[in-house]
């Protein structure tokens, strides 16, 4: 059975105990009803548009009741949690998902702004801090003594914070300056820039 949540609408100002939210329930392709939950603790609620919907959330109410039930790790607010899966459980998984894709893509984005920056540090996918420079990185790169001052910047004043999880999140910083600063494998992401962008060249502008 497909089931789907289509026009979501998140509203993380609401969300206090629960993250609050309105969409529309589709099932096996057909629009169902509706599931909303006020953000205030309580349960997500949702019900059928018509005959057809009633149907069609009673088949799921019962496909859901045959899934594996919901595993809850171990964390500093409870003990390891198992429950019965339901529809309204399924219904909140959905939501879920849907908010922690939004917000990666909004932390990629973000990611991507200070890559242009200068030299980014933190743990992935959940927070980061910018050592900028004082012009934009590809001309820092384009520097005929880039490999110099981008491991020289590492070494000072990124190095010294690696620490707890944290590694260079640059995806435009070449593997060989990375290497040059002394980064094991374990310290940064792969880099997806042309190993053969940083070379040296006749002296050019100073930045």
């Amino acid at each position: 059975m497909n089931i789907e949540l289509k026009n979501i609408k998140h509203f993380p100002s609401l969300s206090e105990e629960t993250e609050a939210f309105t969409a529309n329930i589709y099932i096996n392709g057909v629009q169902a009803g509706h599931a909303k939950n006020s953000g205030h603790g309580g349960s997500t609620d949702y019900c059928h548009n018509d005959e057809k919907g009633r149907e069609l959330i009673h088949k799921a109410e019962a496909y859901c009741k045959g899934l594996p039930d919901k595993q809850f790790p171990k964390d500093q607010y409870m003990e390891a949690l198992s429950i019965p899966m339901s529809l309204e459980q399924y219904i909140d998984d959905l939501v879920n998902d849907y908010i922690e894709k939004k917000e990666q893509a909004s932390f990629a984005k973000k990611l991507n702004k200070a890559m242009e920056r200068g030299i980014v540090f933190g743990i992935a996918g959940e927070s980061f801090t910018t050592l900028a420079f004082t012009t934009p990185f590809a001309k820092v790169l384009d520097h005929p003594k880039a490999t110099e001052i981008i491991k020289n910047a590492i070494i000072n004043k990124v190095l010294p914070e690696l620490k707890d999880g944290n590694i260079i999140l640059n995806t435009n910083i070449p593997k060989e300056i990375l290497k040059a600063a002394g980064l094991s494998d374990d310290k940064y992401v792969e880099p997806s820039i042309d190993e053969n962008i940083v070379h040296e060249r006749p002296i050019g502008k100073k930045l």
